[in-house]
């Protein structure tokens, strides 16, 4: 017996059980794909849950925070000063007014705030803004004893406030704390509520993104039932009115009180399945669940699943069908070789890839055909050889996230299919589709990547050109229509709904007759028909009406479409809304003839060339008279025949003009010409290129501007030179202008200075004075006490009376506070003065030794108010000596470069100070982490008006006097900048600089980049 007679013949009993086998293979598959499916859309919506509740819980721990900041009283503050005035003088008004302005400066500084109430320290009211609490509640009394034992605020969790049907408020409780710090005391509370509606249940109100069933909810535990204490999306439930047993069957909250995690899938309030986060609000009994309902999120992977599954059933039914006839009809070693054979010789490319060799293992010969690399060059290739720079790229971040995900136990997904751009031999590159295995050894560990690799360059080549001629349709500006054969209209174009008024939807279905005016000859619709019901194209006009009633005339040009067997099938209408052109033709008939009256009309000289040959083609009246010869004179001569003959090549630079005119557009000169007499003189020439007459033509103007030309070559002479002077003038008044600027604010900011000093000096005396009298007042006033303490007369009584109505005590401490106040403000107003006059160094022009810190400290106070809110100063002082300068002329260079460094940071930054001697020469450098300056700009920085800020913002002599400053001290100015780092600009000096008098021939320093 031959082999080929012992070969494997396959039987119905084998037939049925591949059948079985590629069922249950088809089951598995599907049961693997929907958990695939089902698996990935919980990780979504668990990554979204994640995301949004660890946003909100931040948020309300931030909120929660900041209110207990705020609000949190310090030891012997304001608040405490007064109420324990107040608790000792219930009378006293000073207190209670004091009190009062304080409660409405927080309710102004957080409207949430609804109330606040001050007690003592068994809990009974003292003052408030609204109708008081008691504290002596059971709900109050434990967080009392709470918060005096911490020393600190506290918050009593969300409740109603006048039984079941008051507010829900927050409540923070503040211990207010008195005394000496060695032996602090707690002498009451303040009690502020918080309304949640107005910041807390509008955060958890919001989601990030857009979902139908998606929430968050707070909630918390109270005894065996779970209390939800917000505003429910799905429930009209007041907040803390819903209860729900923790032990509810599948309650996600109650799970989660019962510690079985944090992601949870379960029921809501509903009872609907959801699938939610539930996070913990560090401080608080407050659980934050967001959550999703189960069908939004698995509703995509339900739809998927059912596709795969049709198309698999589908799938499965022509394979069975085509196993059927291959083991009917092949024994089982033909059909190995031939399924080996289809294999090696597909379209598609089969790998394997070694992750830890970095080599293809194996290669189907299809990568020949392909890529043109042979089975062996490819398996000496790395995936950097197969793919662009970019894809490889690509694929490099994908593989890496792929793997660690396989890693961190995401075993599920080990099949991607990918887009890459390859190489191929011959240098040129291919779209591909690549699908991507990832093979994992016994221990689980990734050791290959199997993929099948298809060619789709035509493919995409083919979408994107059908991706184009739609957008050519749609984007075209005539209209498209697309008709069937009974004249139904199937698809018309944007340029359709704006030109007609119909909407797609309400021209779908209809004839174009719906456009019929009824002023378009029958005879055309005749024609029209004959030729398209014979399959010849038809081009015409046809008077329209819109949709609104308006008219109007459109040219058409109807082709029938044929399939390729040659049927029409539909007609193709391209239609051109002519209505605009048609009134411009008859206005242009119209105006042709004015243009003709005009033309001849006209003083100006007009001629008309060709604009190959530069011959005169028509000339006006005008030419005529200016030039002394008949329009019959004119017509065919060269423009160069009206030359001076002074002119060296006029002929020639005549036709250059011409050409220019011709291929360039306007051009404008003047010239020599010449009439017919001889007498030469100037004429302004302007020149425009026209198409007339089916020709190119250029139209000239010709003017006589002889006695003009001659008064304007007078005035040039005279111009240049007063230009020349004048700009040298308005350099030296500008900087002069801008000396005389800073000397004036100098001279002012001295005088400020000295007129402050005086009162400041007799104010200052007056406290002083004032404050000695005091304490000798005070001291009679004790020993007046003293002495009354023994006596008992009635006029002692009322006296007594009075100073408690007067609340002499609270006004005798108070009085010491204050005029400690008022020394402390008189001492900072003293030295702003100080620094101010340091500053200006008003009328001290002359060279003397100064120390650079001082008046960098005067600088910086003098323009503090610019950097605040821009900036953060940073000082790296060194040791330096002291100078030989003029103060208030360096003063202004620092100035000029705090100030502008503060406008180079846009939003928020740094500026370093740095100082540090080198040799006989000393260094201020001033740094900023702003925007930087252009390398462009570099050079023209210290240019007098050159400045890069927006108009109305800078004068641009800053830096050009800061420079002249510097030059005047031999010194100089360095700048390093970096676009988008910083900039620093390094003034320079030497210890002991000579006088000069001027620095006009200074040289502008080099920038360093």
């Amino acid at each position: 017996m031959s082999v080929h007679d012992r070969a494997f013949v396959p039987t119905t009993r084998h037939w049925v059980l591949v059948t079985l086998c590629l069922l249950l293979l088809l089951a598995t598959g599907l049961y693997r794909t929907h958990a695939v499916l089902y698996e990935h859309a919980r990780n979504m919506a668990q990554q979204t849950l994640y995301s949004v509740g660890s946003t909100k819980g931040r948020e309300i721990r931030q909120w929660l925070g900041d209110r207990l900041m705020f609000l949190t009283e310090p030891p012997n503050g304001i608040m405490v000063r007064s109420l324990n005035h107040l608790l000792k003088h219930p009378e006293s008004e000073a207190a209670t007014r004091e009190l009062a302005a304080r409660f409405r400066h927080m309710h102004a500084a957080i409207p949430e705030i609804s109330s606040i109430w001050l007690y003592d320290l068994e809990g009974h009211p003292v003052m408030g803004s609204k109708a008081a609490h008691s504290l002596l509640d059971a709900l109050h009394r434990e967080d009392m004893r709470r918060v005096r034992e911490l020393r600190r605020a506290g918050f009593i969790d969300l409740h109603r406030v006048d039984g079941a049907t008051g507010n829900v408020v927050l409540d923070i409780l503040v211990p207010l704390i008195s005394g000496p710090e060695e032996s602090e005391v707690v002498i009451g509370y303040g009690l502020f509520e918080i309304d949640p509606v107005q910041q807390l249940y509008p955060i958890l109100g919001r989601w990030p993104v857009s979902s139908t069933t998606a929430e968050s909810v707070l909630a918390r535990r109270e005894g065996a039932d779970v209390v939800f204490l917000n505003p429910l999306r799905h429930k009209a439930a007041p907040p803390l009115s819903l209860r729900l047993p923790v032990d509810t069957p599948g309650l996600i909250s109650g799970r989660a009180l019962r510690g079985e995690g944090e992601v949870l899938a379960g029921a809501d309030y509903r009872g609907a399945p959801v699938l939610g986060l539930v996070l913990e609000i560090p401080e608080t009994d407050w659980l934050l669940i967001s959550k999703m309902d189960e069908s939004e999120i698995y509703q995509e992977a339900r739809r998927d699943f059912v596709w795969i599954t049709a198309v698999s059933v589908l799938f499965l039914a022509l394979l069975l069908a085509l196993g059927r006839v291959i083991f009917a009809t092949l024994r089982a070693r033909a059909r190995e070789a031939r399924y080996r054979l289809l294999a090696e010789s597909g379209n598609d490319m089969i790998w394997l890839y070694d992750l830890a060799a970095q080599r293809f293992t194996y290669a189907s010969p299809s990568v020949e055909r392909v890529r043109g690399y042979t089975m062996a060059e490819s398996l000496q290739q790395t995936l950097q050889d197969v793919l662009t720079p970019e894809a490889y790229r690509t694929a490099q971040a994908e593989l890496s996230k792929w793997l660690a995900a396989f890693a961190a136990g995401n075993a599920s997904d080990r099949t991607r299919t990918y887009e890459f751009a390859q190489t191929c031999k011959d240098g040129g590159t291919i779209d591909t589709e690549v699908a991507v295995t990832l093979i994992a050894d016994a221990q689980g560990r990734p050791t290959h990547l199997q993929g099948i690799t298809r060619d789709i360059t035509e493919r995409k080549h083919a979408t994107d050109e059908l991706r184009k001629f739609s957008l050519a349709v749609e984007q075209s500006p005539e209209s498209i229509v697309i008709t069937n054969l009974d004249g139904s209209i199937e698809y018309v174009n944007e340029a359709f709904v704006r030109a007609t008024g119909y909407t797609r939807e309400e021209a779908f279905g209809r004839n174009p007759r719906i456009l019929q005016s009824g002023k378009t000859p029958k005879a055309s619709y005749q024609e029209m028909w004959a030729n398209l019901t014979r399959g010849l194209p038809w081009r015409g006009e046809l008077h329209n009406r819109r949709k609104d009633g308006s008219e109007y005339l459109e040219l058409a040009s109807i082709n029938p479409i044929r399939q390729a067997d040659g049927r029409i099938t539909h007609y193709l209408a391209v239609k051109e809304d002519i209505t605009e052109r048609r009134r411009i033709e008859e206005a242009l008939a119209e105006s042709e003839e004015k243009f003709r009256n005009i033309y001849d009309t006209i003083n100006d000289a007009l001629f008309i060339h060709d604009a190959e040959s530069g011959r005169i083609l028509d000339v006006n009246a005008s030419a005529c008279r200016l030039y002394g010869r008949s329009r019959e004179q004119m017509v065919g001569l060269d423009i160069g025949e009206f030359s001076a003959d002074g002119v060296p090549l006029a002929r020639q630079t005549a036709r250059e003009r011409l050409r220019l005119a011709h291929e360039q557009g306007w051009q404008a000169f003047d010239w020599q010409a010449r009439d017919s007499a001889g007498r030469q003189f100037w004429v302004a020439v302007n020149l425009k290129r026209l198409d007339l007459g089916g020709g190119q033509r250029v139209l000239a103007v010709v003017r006589d501007i002889d006695a003009r030309k001659q008064a304007e070559e007078d005035l040039k002479r005279a111009y240049a030179e007063a230009k020349a002077l004048n700009a040298k003038l308005t350099e030296a008044q500008n900087q002069l202008l801008q000396s005389e600027k800073m000397a004036s604010i100098g001279q002012l900011a001295a005088g400020v200075a000295h007129e402050l000093n005086n009162p400041i000096g007799f104010v200052s005396s007056n406290l002083g004075s004032l404050e000695s009298y005091l304490k000798d007042i005070f001291a009679i006033i004790a020993a007046y006490e003293a002495a009354a303490a023994a006596l008992q007369a009635p006029p002692l009584e009322a006296v007594r009376a009075l100073k408690a109505q007067k609340d002499y005590e609270y006004l005798k401490t108070d009085i010491v506070q204050l005029m400690a106040e008022s020394k402390d403000g008189l001492n900072r107003v003293a030295k702003i003065v100080r620094d101010l006059k340091d500053f200006s160094r008003a009328g001290d022009a002359s060279f003397q030794w100064a120390d650079l810190h001082q008046g960098l400290e005067s600088t910086l106070n003098i323009v503090w108010n610019e950097l605040k809110y821009k900036c953060t100063i940073k000082k790296e002082y060194g040791v330096l000596p002291q100078v030989w300068c003029v103060p208030s002329q360096i003063n202004q260079i620092f100035m000029n470069l705090l100030v502008n460094a503060a406008h180079a940071i846009p939003e928020k930054g740094e500026i370093t100070i740095r100082t540090r001697q080198q040799g006989e020469e000393v260094f201020v450098a001033i740094s900023d982490t702003g925007t930087g300056i252009a390398p462009e700009h570099l050079n023209r920085i210290f240019e007098p008006f050159f400045t890069t800020k927006p108009v109305g913002k800078g004068t641009g002599l800053g830096l050009s006097l800061a420079y002249s400053i510097a030059q005047k001290h031999q010194g100089r100015i360095e700048v390093h900048s970096e676009p988008g780092t910083g900039t620093t600009f390094t003034l320079w000096l030497p210890i002991e600089a000579k006088e000069v008098e001027n620095s006009e021939t200074a040289v502008l320093p080099t920038p360093t980049p």
